[in-house]
């Protein structure tokens, strides 16, 4: 299984404050049976804006054979964003595009604005993989909309199927699980206290999905 959202290097945005909090992020998750960790320090975010030498300088402090690469978890800033000359793309595309991990500034940002940023980066030759999908508070109409009308990924966070049965946002994970929407799953980890809170969702996806699971755990999308 590949892990393609995480924060879990050590003094670069809101993830872990030291090598040692990393470690253990890394040997819990190695021991849920992730194969491979991608980190995705936030990058054009209000906050964080880490260089592609700061995140490589972390990783070779780590040394652990299970980070091969590394990638942002980019704040969709769109021009930001086209003005890289290296994406650290998750993947190409049977059609060249370029697979990149995004999240949009807020819960709330409106159909339009997502829709117009989605516009933009597929003209650029640009896949996005839309981040904790369930956190934008939209219809699941909307949902099927957007991938009727861009090339776009969607990912949720195996915390949210942790929470209760009640919650919004699990119950809306729920339904994109349901209409065939979700592409991929990932920790999304920050602190070490989150790790029971992977493991329980983990657990979710493997009684809900069973020999299945595996193909939300992939860096290769058909779209």
């Amino acid at each position: 299984m590949i892990d393609l959202h995480s924060h879990l290097l050590f003094g670069l945005d809101d993830g872990p404050e030291s090598p040692v909090e990393s470690y253990e992020i890394i040997r819990h998750l190695s021991s849920f049976g992730f194969t491979e960790l991608v980190p995705t320090p936030h990058k054009f975010h209000m906050l964080f804006n880490p260089s592609a030498g700061d995140v490589v300088e972390k990783i070779n402090h780590l040394k652990r054979s299970i980070i091969k690469r590394f990638t942002f978890e980019y704040m969709c800033k769109v021009d930001s964003i086209l003005g890289l000359e290296n994406y650290h793309e998750i993947c190409i595309t049977s059609k060249k595009e370029k697979v990149i991990l995004i999240e949009f500034a807020s819960s709330v940002t409106s159909k339009e604005e997502i829709f117009k940023k989605l516009f933009a980066l597929n003209s650029a030759g640009i896949v996005p993989l839309i981040a904790h999908i369930e956190r934008y508070r939209k219809s699941d109409d909307f949902w099927i909309e957007c991938k009727e009308r861009y090339r776009a990924l969607f990912q949720g966070c195996i915390k949210t199927l942790a929470k209760p049965s009640y919650d919004g946002r699990k119950k809306q994970l729920l339904r994109l699980f349901d209409i065939d929407l979700i592409d991929n799953m990932a920790t999304d980890i920050h602190k070490a206290t989150q790790l029971s809170k992977v493991e329980k969702g983990l657990d979710f996806i493997m009684k809900r999905f069973g020999s299945q699971s595996q193909r939300f755990f992939i860096d290769t999308f058909s779209c």
